[in-house]
This record gives C-alpha cells, sequence and structure tokens, in this order.
C-alpha cells in the first residue's frame, strides 16, 4: 500500500543529518527536485559545502549530532521526515577511531530521534552488520551474532557494532509506533566520492591518472557489490512509498548491485579506462588496519527490496568507473584553466 503522507504531490520538509556527505547530497537533491525543504545537519568532518547544491529551499546548520544542546536549537524546524546518514565514513576512519564511531552511531541516533519526537525515520544503517564470514549474497533475515560484529571491529566495538546498535535503536521506536525505515547500502560509488577515507574506487582512479601504484589488500579476490549512488538514491526513494515498509517486521531492507566483483577486476579494470602505467602493488590488509581482517564477500540478496522497487538493471562497474574518470579530468582541466 503506498504512503500517502510522505510521498504525496504536497511538498514536505525534511531533515538530512549527514547531508553534505556523499550519500547525503544526492539525497538533497532529489528531495530538492521534488520541490520539498530541506534541512541539512553535517558538522562537515568528512562532507563539504561544495557537495550541497545552491537552493532557496535549503538550509544548512554546521553542527554534531553528538552536540544535544546544538539539536535542541533547532527542534522548532519540525520536519516532516528524517533521513539519517550521519556517520564516520572509511575504514581509515572507523578502524582508527572505534569510540568515537561507535558513539555517532549510538548516542548520535538516540539524540536526533530524541530531538525530532515521532517525527518518520530513514536510517542508513550498513552491510557491516552481516559481520565476516559470508561467502554467499545477504538476506536481510540472515542472523549475525554480536561475536561476527566484534570480530569485524577487531574486538572493540566500532563500525559493525554500532550500525547493528542503531538498528536496535530504530527497531525499538518502530515497535513503540513511529515510521521507521532502515537502509543497509552496500558499497555505494559515483563522482563526488572521494579517497581520502579509504574509499576504494576513487583511490584507484586517482592513482592510476598520477601513475602511482594500485594498493591491492592481500590476494585481491575480495568480492564486493558496487553500487551506483543515484540508482541507490531512487531506490530509497520508491521504498518510502509503501506503507509496509514502516512497520516492525518489514522495515530492513537491502540496497545494492546484485552482481560482484573482485578487487583484482577493479584494479585490472581502472588501469584499462585510465590507460595508465601505474602497476598493482599487493600488500597485507592488516598492515593499513592492524588487527583489522577484510571481508572476503560482501554481496546482497535483494529479493525482498525488488518486490517494491523493482528489479533493477544496476549501472555496470565499468560505466561507473567511466563516469568517475570523466568527472575527475573535467575537475582536474578546470583547476589549470
Amino acid at each position: 500500500m503506498k504512503n500517502q503522507s510522505l510521498n504525496s504531490e504536497k511538498s514536505k520538509t525534511v531533515l538530512v543529518t549527514g547531508g553534505a556527505g556523499f550519500i547525503g547530497n544526492s539525497m538533497v537533491k532529489k528531495f530538492l527536485d521534488a520541490g520539498d525543504t530541506v534541512y541539512v545537519i553535517d558538522d562537515l568532518s568528512t562532507g563539504t559545502l561544495d557537495n550541497l547544491p545552491e537552493s532557496e529551499n535549503l538550509h544548512f546548520y554546521k553542527g554534531s549530532i553528538l552536540d544535544k544542546p546544538f539539536l535542541e536549537t533547532l527542534k522548532d524546524l519540525q520536519p516532516d521526515l528524517i533521513v539519517h546518514l550521519g556517520s564516520i565514513v572509511g575504514m581509515r576512519l572507523a578502524t582508527k577511531y572505534h569510540g568515537l564511531v561507535y558513539e555517532t552511531c549510538t548516542t548520535g541516533t538516540s539524540n536526533v530521534l530524541d530531538t525530532f519526537k515521532g517525527v518518520p525515520a530513514v536510517l542508513f544503517s550498513s552491510s557491516a552488520v552481516y559481520g565476516m564470514d559470508n561467502r554467499h549474497a545477504v538476506r536481510e533475515d540472515q542472523q549475525v551474532s554480536y561475536e561476527q560484529l566484534l570480530k569485524y571491529d577487531a574486538g572493540d566495538p566500532g563500525y559493525a557494532c554500532g550500525k547493528y546498535a542503531m538498528e536496535q535503536i530504530g527497531l525499538k521506536e518502530s515497535e513503540a509506533g513511529r515510521k521507521v525505515m532502515i537502509i543497509r547500502p552496500f558499497n555505494v560509488i559515483g563522482t563526488r566520492q572521494v579517497g581520502t577515507y579509504g574509499m576504494v574506487v576513487p583511490t584507484f582512479v586517482n592513482n592510476a591518472i598520477a601513475g602511482k601504484p594500485l594498493t591491492v589488500f592481500d590476494d585481491g579476490f575480495q568480492v564486493r557489490s558496487f553500487s551506483d549512488v543515484t540508482t541507490c538514491v531512487n531506490c530509497v526513494f520508491k521504498l518510502m512509498e509503501f506503507d509496509e515498509l514502516w512497520t516492525p517486521g518489514h522495515n530492513i531492507i537491502n540496497i545494492g548491485a546484485k552482481t560482484g566483483h573482485s578487487i583484482n577486476d577493479l584494479a585490472f579494470m581502472v588501469l584499462e579506462e585510465t590507460q595508465s602505467d601505474s602497476v598493482i602493488k599487493y600488500s597485507f590488509y592488516e598492515e593499513f588496519f592492524p588487527n583489522h581482517k577484510d571481508v572476503a564477500y560482501r554481496v546482497p540478496d535483494t529479493t525482498y527490496g525488488e518486490k517494491y522497487y523493482g528489479v533493477i538493471e544496476w549501472p555496470s562497474l565499468r560505466s561507473i568507473v567511466q563516469k568517475i574518470l570523466h568527472s575527475v579530468k573535467h575537475v582536474n582541466a578546470v583547476q589549470e584553466s
């Protein structure tokens, strides 16, 4: 059944935490294109104002979701919908600042939901909640032990444990009657994503253009789903139309490309598309992320979500790499002119 209150022709007000980030800015633009008024909260620790479009319907507030007094000053915004993306992003930060990552996922989420009580909320979780030891496509009803989450976080509660705890906060709110939807995205990539914090695709593209080595961890046979950001956002908007997806027992949904690619495949693809002379350098994952292990296989089973957003023809990894490469070349040309 379609949800008329959140997806009608009438414009609404939307609060987006982390809206200046990679996925966040795409969500913001989509809401603005629909004629909505958007409030963005972001501390700009990893996001940037350059990601946000100029619009009289966009209002930006710089601050942290861990700062409850700051959030309290915004209570009068009274949004119709919350899209919660505020998080620590990238393995370089996630493996270094476990405590901050966990606190942002837990206390930060609670702060946002408590400040704007009762407002329907879309919470962006992570495929990390599926743990370490998968060998097949993962489903939303798959059980993962806390031991698996701790294994992902190298024994110290961080990103995986934090995202799982965030989900539990959302599910508790859902059981109490609040409309809550939990999205588990899989390796979302595209233009405007930066490699600064460990994102593999922009890192490979930038290094190839610069003639630097492409560092591949371990044997490079780790498999990932690489999912186009625009397609991901379109899926989220489609999901928001359905009443049942805001209710307990129905409100956790995978979003991502069903085709997996090894990191070796990605590296060779980038070298081909950039026509670079860069070499591939193999290194142990733990040299870069001490005490952490890399996930061997992470691809979603999207059977459940497809019942609502339809069977998706996701852009191929090669086409996304080409698009990113074109964007990088354009930016470099502008900077040089």
